[in-house]
């Protein structure tokens, strides 16, 4: 729980010591809500509120934030964009996890494709498989969770940015798991000669992939 407990008290131009008195607890305990240390009461929180004649929720901001949340906030800061479908934050938080499980101190490309196949309802699954991809992945109930916040590669980064790029020049408003497929794809034609490489061990057949591709996004 965050506040403005200190802003509101220096506003008013009181001490710790000051506020403690109005409230009839110890200067140690106004420092403990000041700094989050610990949360008021309910009852404590609303004559905090009723002291400074604002609303609770101008006084004490509750954020229950998921990693999810977390995940965007940083997708954004990193490409000036937050509108990304659920299933594409999905396919990333299921790259993270595969990066983690080999050990990779980057989410590599590798793993973004493997995010991207994880969801069988997702369109970009969907144009995998059609363009032969046969690779069984192993979907645990935490596969699509996170405790960390993912570190991408700059390989990665780079086939976001093309996946934004073709996202604004075709007009959506959302960045699709099937955008970040496309990013993919013409990662491994300019950057990136290991994802060429890894298409084809996957048996991927790359000229039906860019048919596929041209139709969706």
């Amino acid at each position: 729980m965050k506040n403005r407990l200190k802003e509101l008290r220096e506003f008013h131009k009181w001490s710790q010591a000051d506020l403690a008195r109005e409230l009839g607890v110890s200067r140690q305990a106004v420092n403990g809500f000041e700094s989050g240390k610990f949360d008021p009461s309910l009852e404590m929180a609303f004559k905090i509120a009723t002291l400074f004649d604002v609303p609770l929720e101008d006084v004490f901001i509750y954020e229950v934030k998921n990693f999810m949340d977390t995940l965007i906030e940083q997708l954004k800061k990193m490409f000036g964009f937050e509108r990304f479908t659920e299933k594409a934050v999905d396919a990333v938080k299921f790259a993270h996890n595969e990066a983690t499980k080999a050990q990779s101190p980057q989410l590599e490309p590798e793993h973004l494709l493997l995010g991207l196949l994880a969801d069988p309802m997702t369109t970009s699954a969907g144009i995998l498989k059609s363009s032969g991809m046969t690779l069984n992945i192993e979907i645990t109930d935490r596969s699509f969770e996170i405790d960390s916040k993912p570190n991408l590669s700059p390989q990665t980064k780079l086939a976001i940015e093309l996946a934004l790029e073709i996202t604004r020049l075709k007009g959506n408003k959302f960045i699709g798991t099937e955008h970040l497929l496309w990013g993919l794809v013409r990662l491994s034609e300019t950057e990136n000669p290991n994802l060429n490489e890894i298409f084809q061990r996957y048996e991927i057949n790359l000229e039906t992939l860019n048919d596929r591709l041209a139709t969706k996004v």
